[in-house]
């Protein structure tokens, strides 16, 4: 199995924040939107973003529900679906503030697995329950890799997509090059296909 290469939404939002951080631009102004978003609390980014929500039919406690309503209760998947039109005037929003801009280290389609990678072990993590709203993504991926007993060396592979991810975000030489943290990353979504970890 192999990762798929259809780009989500929430992918090329927060995607895109992460090349905004990685450039160097302030992102203030649409700090908690983004921050909500990346640790997955769909009930908070929603009603921060206003975006109308989709007609859903839900299935609760062995009962039916017709649902049009921001839950925060409402699993991550549900969430998730329920934000797509929120996460559409996010991008937009983001896209007129900063522009366009020029990345020659990374492409655009890296900071979208890197979003998804962030986002999918968040989503498993949340829910399973395994760590408290707003832990950090290396108590997540801990969490995890107890939770499902991984090997220590798959642990480490994980890890080491984490490890990219602060890179760009905090522009630390967690890798020689861009190349080796890219690799690290492919490698982790390679595991997280395997271990059923993805969104898709």
């Amino acid at each position: 199995m192999e990762m798929k290469n259809e780009i989500l939404i929430i992918e090329a939002a927060v995607g895109y924040m992460l090349k905004v951080i990685k450039s160097g631009k302030i992102i203030s102004k649409f700090k908690t939107e983004f921050s909500a978003i990346r640790h997955g609390n769909y009930f908070e980014f929603i009603s921060l973003i206003k975006g109308p929500l989709p007609f859903m039919v839900t299935y609760r406690n062995g009962d039916v529900y017709v649902d049009d309503k921001n839950n925060q209760d409402d699993f991550d998947f549900a969430g998730l679906l329920k934000a797509g039109a929120s996460l559409k005037i996010f991008y937009e929003n983001c896209i007129d503030f900063y522009g366009e801009i020029i990345d020659t280290d990374i492409s655009d389609f890296t900071y979208c697995k890197l979003a998804y990678f962030e986002i999918s072990l968040r989503m498993h993590s949340n829910n399973k329950n395994l760590v408290a709203n707003g832990a950090t993504l290396e108590k997540v991926i801990d969490a995890i890799v107890l939770h499902y007993s991984f090997s220590k060396n798959e642990g480490q592979t994980l890890h080491s997509g984490r490890k990219f991810l602060n890179m760009v975000k905090h522009y630390r030489s967690q890798f020689k090059t861009w190349e080796d943290g890219k690799q690290a990353l492919k490698n982790a979504l390679s595991l997280m296909v395997k271990k059923n970890l993805t969104i898709i």
